[in-house]
């Protein structure tokens, strides 16, 4: 069988992002204003992740024999038995039109991904079908027999043992182009997954909503790792889990691992400020890692708390964060402006605070509720738009009696352009960027 994985290339102007958000996407957009469109050019130019998904179906069909293919322009595909579309929430318009030229090649044409999953309606009319939930189980069932429906909604299973699905296959995919640029320089650059899901709940995240967590073993992940510099000479690697650090013995069996293979390469990975120590960032340092994500999310605990977010005290941020940039690991903190309750008051607090903690990198989001989320069904009926683009996370989707739209805009750009054009922020900046360099 010929089948071909389609990632649509947007047309749209910001950094688009189809595999953030647990697949929903974003489209990165600091402001309008020249210093906030500075901001945005650095990103557009930097960053190029793979869709992890793809990556996984590769490997499934080529291992059962079949021909695979990647493209992003849906004219030049003929002669496919099979072409499979990752939709997004912040394009799927595009990816809608798309399906509507494949069609008419005679291919059975199906989409995949988080969005199509809660919203199939939108897909259905212009493919063949639409898988639910996590595609490689239903991947898995057509690879070893071909004949099976692909009409309508056909749901696919979670794949509960992760250890029994093969390592993803990027040799179909321009993989020299992926990179992760400012926060990780080194290339060849991969992203890899060690788990996923999260083991909490927060109301407005996708992730816990989307998939059940689980583990892959430490032997596997560092077996991967192996395989990319073997294979591809990789030097950089994100783990794309939303909690690397969960399990603290699996991550120092991990990092015992790593330095005990003495594999070189330089990674970042994401989790929360509570789920570290001085000790695990000292091993970790180590071991290679050289960038957090992490999510504050906001100063306010009363704010979270209405969101199911567990708290973290502030000196514990202020100490984590002072510490890993003290050895060399720079952190990237998340923001989400427009929280329920959130005040233009509150938000200036988190820009404050944003600026105390002074990271390498700060995002500023906007609260958006995610199909599939327990904050999309008790705000649902709350919403100010219609059109699923603009649930990008930089857009206002939401009613508030404080925070108008506009004004919402105006705080989000200010928070961007106020924490960037610092004269504390530029000298931290060329400090890490000068160690960075010097250490590697």
């Amino acid at each position: 069988m010929k089948i071909t994985l389609v990632e649509i290339a947007s047309n749209r102007k910001e950094c688009i992002n189809k595999d953030f958000m647990a697949g929903f996407g974003w489209a990165f957009n600091a402001g309008e204003s020249v210093p906030a469109r500075l901001i945005n050019m650095v990103k557009k130019h930097g960053e190029r992740i793979p869709l992890m998904s793809f990556g996984y179906l590769a490997s499934i069909f080529l291992k059962a024999g079949h021909q695979v293919c990647f493209a992003m322009d849906p004219s030049r595909i003929t002669g496919q038995d099979l072409v499979l579309i990752q939709s997004s929430m912040v394009d799927y318009k595009n990816e809608v039109k798309a399906a509507q030229i494949l069609k008419k090649t005679n291919s059975a044409v199906g989409f995949i991904g988080t969005f199509s999953t809660y919203k199939p309606e939108l897909f259905l009319e212009h493919a063949d079908f639409v898988i639910t939930g996590e595609p490689e189980q239903w991947a898995q069932t057509i690879a070893a027999t071909e004949h099976v429906s692909l009409k309508g909604v056909l749901h696919s299973e979670p794949i509960m043992d992760l250890d029994t699905l093969p390592f993803p296959c990027w040799d179909i995919f321009p993989w020299r182009e992926f990179s992760y640029i400012p926060a990780i320089r080194h290339k060849p650059f991969f992203p890899i997954l060690a788990s996923r899901g999260c083991l909490f709940h927060c109301k407005y995240c996708p992730y816990p909503a989307f998939y059940d967590y689980r583990k892959r073993g430490v032997d596997a992940v560092i077996e991967e790792i192996q395989h990319l510099q073997k294979h591809h000479q990789m030097q950089g690697f994100l783990f794309r889990d939303p909690l690397f650090t969960a399990d603290q013995n699996r991550t120092h069996t991990f990092l015992d691992t790593l330095l005990k293979k003495n594999i070189k390469a330089v990674w970042a990975c994401e989790t929360r400020l509570d789920f570290l120590n001085p000790p695990l960032l000292d091993r970790m340092y180590q071991a290679g890692c050289r960038v957090i994500n992490v999510g504050i999310e906001s100063s306010s605990d009363a704010l979270l708390k209405k969101t199911n977010r567990k708290t973290i005290n502030t000196d514990k941020q202020q100490t984590i964060i002072t510490y890993a940039d003290k050895i060399g690991i720079r952190i990237t903190a998340f923001y989400i402006l427009g929280l329920p309750g959130e005040t233009p008051q509150s938000i200036l607090q988190t820009c404050a605070y944003a600026k105390k903690l002074n990271t390498h990198v700060a995002q500023f989001f906007i609260n958006t509720p995610f199909p599939g989320t327990e904050e999309y069904e008790e705000q649902k009926n709350n919403l100010i738009e219609t059109d699923w683009e603009r649930f990008d996370c930089y857009t206002p989707v939401l009613h508030s009696a404080t925070l108008p739209p506009q004004k919402l805009l105006k705080l989000k750009e200010y928070a961007f352009v106020s924490y960037y054009y610092r004269w504390s922020y530029l000298v931290a900046f060329v400090r890490r960027v000068i160690r960075a360099l010097i250490k590697g």
